[in-house]
């Protein structure tokens, strides 16, 4: 029988130490299991180490670490079926298998990206929860024929034991940071097709009903110059100002509907803009701190802004009002509007203003942040939109 290759009691334990302070720095699975996989070699003094996740509802086994190039770079793309290759049949009967020289092994598998020919001798352990869950396979492979024993089975095992509940852990991380991805992608797809309905409205509004408008209001002038009876100019006269409320009306639309300065200038700008449309009678403070954002992320909060804007022109009867963006040093960015205004309830806000909150809730929620109303009677109102920490490369 061979010695146990991975020497002292102290090198197992220093292998356990690594792994189990690995997993308090790293939630990345395929970083753990490239690291655990290095750790592994250094301590059995093995050529190569493979670490397989199980994929059940596949019910396969999926290589996700492995020892650095070329074989890390393998990571996703190689497959077992449970029960197919040794890795496999440790899978299925949760048993490490001590395979002396694989060649005479039946139940190995060549597999030629892993470059099997070079490698002579392999122990397979299982990933094993306590409750007898394998959630993984880890393979340490030697150049050397009959280089691994039992003795070194049950060793890697007891490390394997440890290792399972970190790759379960780092599984479920990896799985949620997937779902938060998708779910950051189908919030920026679902206010991009928004917007682009808001751009052919707008389209719309301005080829069709306001160019209709115009001409008929150029038809009343012609009118005009022909009637002589003062009750039909006075008829065409009223006629006429609803025809300019109506363009002013559609104008006023068309620019909620799609704002260019959002496109052309970014969020600052129109902020700026927005703020500006509560009139002179309304004194308005503006800090404006924050950075370039993804464009749903802008798109999101100008909605917001600018809903939160109505309402104050339409229920605060303020006479100031303050618009504040920053961004934190963690990265979050926080939206501010206050008003010094008449205050409302906001569990028992009813009608436009009451949709209008719920529509600012929505759209918070799309992009996950959280929008935090607070308000009394009497005492104004505040909303604060804080969106959480961006990733580097998203903004």
């Amino acid at each position: 029988m061979s010695p146990v290759v991975g020497g002292s009691d102290q090198a197992w334990s220093e292998l356990l130490r690594q792994i189990i302070e690995l997993s308090t720095e790293e939630r990345n699975l395929r970083q753990v299991l490239r690291r655990v996989a290095e750790f592994v070699v250094a301590t059995t003094k093995g050529d190569v180490c493979f670490v397989h996740v199980v994929d059940r509802d596949a019910r396969e086994i999926v290589l996700m670490g492995a020892t650095p190039q070329p074989f890390d770079e393998l990571a996703g793309t190689v497959r077992l079926r449970i029960g197919e290759g040794v890795a496999g049949w440790v899978a299925q009967f949760a048993q490490p298998a001590v395979i002396r020289d694989k060649w005479s092994d039946p139940r190995y598998v060549y597999i030629p990206a892993l470059r099997g020919e070079e490698f002579n001798s392999m122990l397979s352990v299982p990933l094993l929860r306590p409750e007898g869950v394998v959630v993984g396979v880890l393979n340490v492979h030697s150049r050397r024929a009959d280089f691994f024993s039992p003795a070194d089975a049950a060793r890697l095992s007891e490390v394997a034991s440890v290792l399972a509940g970190i790759v379960e852990n780092a599984v479920l991380y990896d799985r949620l940071a997937t779902r938060e991805g998708e779910l950051a992608r189908f919030a920026a797809q679902t206010m991009e097709m928004q917007e682009l309905d808001r751009r052919q409205i707008a389209a719309n509004i301005h080829d069709g009903i306001s160019q209709r408008l115009v001409s008929a209001w150029y038809h009343l002038r012609a009118a005009r110059a022909l009637a002589s009876q003062s009750a039909v100019l006075a008829e065409i006269d009223a006629t006429e100002a609803l025809l300019s409320d109506a363009l002013d009306e559609a104008r006023h639309a068309i620019v909620g509907l799609r704002p260019a300065i959002l496109d052309d200038l970014g969020l600052t700008a129109g902020l700026t803009s927005l703020a500006g449309s509560l009139g002179s009678d309304t004194e308005i403070e503006l800090d404006l701190d924050g950075g370039a954002l993804p464009a749903h992320i802008e798109t999101a909060l100008y909605r917001i802004s600018q809903e939160a804007l109505q309402n104050i022109m339409k229920h605060a009867d303020a006479t100031h009002v303050r618009v504040g963006l920053q961004e934190t040093n963690d990265r979050r960015v926080i939206l501010t509007i206050s008003d010094d205004g008449i205050g409302f309830d906001p569990s028992g806000s009813v009608g436009s203003l009451s949709y209008g909150l719920r529509g600012m809730q929505e759209r918070a929620a799309l992009i996950g942040a959280r929008l935090d109303i607070r308000s009394r009677l009497g005492d104004g109102s505040t909303i604060i939109v804080t969106v959480p920490a961006l990733a580097a490369d998203d903004s």
